[in-house]
């Protein structure tokens, strides 16, 4: 892992500290949820709800690579999002994402409220999506997992757009050059 047990630290101390601030501040549980490193790809940090769950998750290389950039901005930008659902919820009263409410934690954290970070994301690892292979009368197409299961389940149908013949999955075909 690119961050060494210091800065894993600095970033478990950070959210605490955020949430022991804001926690009361809103009305809201100061207890801050699970902290992990295991985020992949082009984001820096993520809030996240599953199963009634709540998770922070953090881009280990991004941060390991632009450490001045994402500390503790990301981590502020993270806890925003936990607070306000914590606030309101998710259900009819649901927030946007980035709106007035998030922004509003942001300034009251001492934070700018951004919502992109603007590091040099060359060097970071990339995750491969897999690529399914289908075919129309005139190409091949490359489609990614989430349209393959929905083409195998018949929930969806493709089509061409150049001929207009449905997609049809080929498995034994070459996928497009630019899909690999």
């Amino acid at each position: 892992m690119p961050l060494d047990d210091a800065q894993q630290q600095a970033i478990r101390d950070a959210v605490q500290a955020f949430y022991r601030r804001a926690g009361p501040h809103y009305g809201v549980d100061p207890a801050p949820p699970a902290v992990r490193f295991d985020l992949r790809g082009r984001a820096a940090g993520q809030w996240r709800v599953l199963r009634g769950e709540e998770a922070l998750r953090f881009n280990a290389h991004l941060f390991a690579m632009d450490w001045g950039r994402q500390f503790p901005d990301t981590v502020a930008h993270e806890v925003a999002h936990s607070i306000v659902y914590r606030r309101f919820g998710l259900g009819r009263d649901r927030r946007r994402p980035h709106g007035p409410e998030w922004r509003e934690v942001m300034q009251w954290l001492g934070f700018e409220p951004r919502v992109t970070h603007d590091s040099d994301l060359r060097g970071v690892p990339v995750r491969r999506t897999r690529r399914y292979a289908y075919r129309c009368g005139c190409q091949v197409y490359a489609l990614g997992a989430r349209r393959h299961r929905s083409a195998q389940s018949g929930e969806r149908i493709y089509y061409c757009r150049r001929c207009g013949q449905t997609l049809v999955y080929a498995p034994e075909a070459d996928l497009p050059e630019d899909a690999a």
